[in-house]
């Protein structure tokens, strides 16, 4: 069926003439899927155009290459949607899907597909008696897992699991290895009856994985005193990216209790608990919280600690942000031309470090003489420009834009009349 449309092109020609009803897009695909090892479980890679149009040929490929599904995979009617039944580590890589139509191929993304996974430990309950008003460490190591889990500790009765409370205290404190420092021991943190769990979160189990359980039976005397700080644990230069949560720790022990203040290249920025960026997170100070990362941030952070007892602790970190690559200006899913016209597809990405570009036509790259990237400051450039479009024109352009952090890709599917 075909309709009659008017479209303004960038070049002022104006198309008046019949059309298909409708130019068959990609559904968009997701950038990861994760999946797990299981009898239990499927793995699910969703390939479809955007109405599921009839006369599509979908296949995929592997790491670059044509890939076959075994019988253990099963394709969706009028789909490239693949439904792993019993997935395996084999399985991982990185997949594409293609859709051939009757205007050209279509493709998506890369997606990369990884197992989801955490190796569970064997755990026996440590017994410890500490000297009241010391420094002390409750040990969990984190297991190889990906990714990495959310880890939290608990104080479990030992007797009913089902009593139990997350930790909360000012003196009391989670590093990002998963141990826990207590600043200054005293006897409301001794209980027999009591067991301190730390448990690993991740989408790799439904439960959550115990990975240490400590008991704290008793506090030796050691009578009020007065202490100099002692650094527990403090961050080391580090990289966070853009959008994401940034934590940055300063956890020092001694009596009385400290509370650290923070600078950013020498500005204080203690701020509000409203704040994006502020101290104020339950920790006593011990960490700077940095709700949504933005380029900004990026810069020397000082921790400044003094509790009144001996000398004032310092301790300074480089935070480097960098970014995964988003686009600024894309073309549209569908552009009509007239023969012997001029068209331009923009592609514009912005990331740290700058991105590169690549076209494709077809899911073919596109042969020597395509446009380069061009960076310019955070972002990177690259229109494609057809002139006097003829028949052979026609097709599916795509643009994707990656670096080390990400990759980001558009397409748009030119029909010439």
């Amino acid at each position: 069926m075909f309709k009659l449309t008017i479209f303004a092109l960038s070049v002022g020609a104006v198309i008046c003439a019949p059309q298909p009803e409708k130019l068959p897009v990609m559904k968009k695909a997701p950038a990861e899927v994760l999946f797990r090892v299981s009898e239990k479980s499927e793995l699910v890679l969703e390939c479809a155009t955007e109405d599921k149009e009839p006369d599509v040929e979908y296949s995929w490929l592997k790491d670059g290459k044509p890939f076959t599904p075994t019988s253990d995979i099963v394709q969706k009617d009028n789909e490239g949607t693949l439904v792993f039944k019993k997935p395996a580590k084999t399985d991982q890589g990185q997949y594409q899907c293609l859709a051939k139509t009757n205007f050209g191929t279509a493709s998506s993304r890369v997606i990369n597909v990884r197992e989801t996974y955490i190796d569970v430990p064997s755990v026996n309950l440590k017994k410890h008696k500490p000297v009241e008003g010391d420094v002390f460490k409750l040990d969990c190591a984190i297991p190889n897992s990906y990714p990495k889990p959310e880890i939290k500790w608990l104080y479990q009765s030992i007797s009913d699991p089902s009593i139990s409370r997350t930790i909360l205290n000012y003196r009391i404190m989670l590093s990002p290895l998963g141990d826990l420092f207590f600043t200054n021991i005293t006897k409301e943190d001794a209980s027999p009856e009591y067991k301190y769990v730390c448990v690993a979160k991740s989408p790799a189990r439904d439960d959550e994985v115990v990975l240490a359980e400590h008991v704290i039976e008793d506090i030796v005397p050691g009578g009020p005193k007065d202490a100099e700080l002692v650094k527990l644990y403090t961050s080391s230069d580090m990289t966070a990216k853009v959008g994401d949560v940034t934590m940055i720790y300063c956890i020092y022990g001694g009596t009385p209790l400290a509370y650290p203040d923070w600078y950013k290249d020498g500005k204080n920025v203690n701020n509000q608990p409203s704040d994006r960026v502020t101290r104020y997170n339950r920790s006593g100070g011990k960490r700077l919280l940095i709700k949504e990362t933005w380029l900004s941030d990026e810069g020397e952070y000082t921790c400044i600690v003094d509790n009144g007892v001996g000398k004032v602790q310092n301790n300074t970190i480089k935070l480097t942000v960098v970014s995964a690559p988003a686009f600024i200006k894309v073309g549209p899913p569908t552009l009509v031309v007239k023969s012997g016209s001029d068209f331009t597809l923009p592609c514009e990405a912005a990331g740290a470090p700058p991105p590169a570009l690549r076209w494709s036509l077809n899911a073919q790259s596109l042969p020597a003489g395509a446009p380069q990237s061009v960076s310019r400051g955070g972002s990177s450039a690259a229109p494609l420009s057809v002139r006097q479009a003829r028949r052979s024109a026609a097709g599916y352009y795509g643009c994707r834009a990656s670096s080390a952090h990400g990759d980001v890709y558009s397409e748009t599917l030119v029909y010439v009349l």
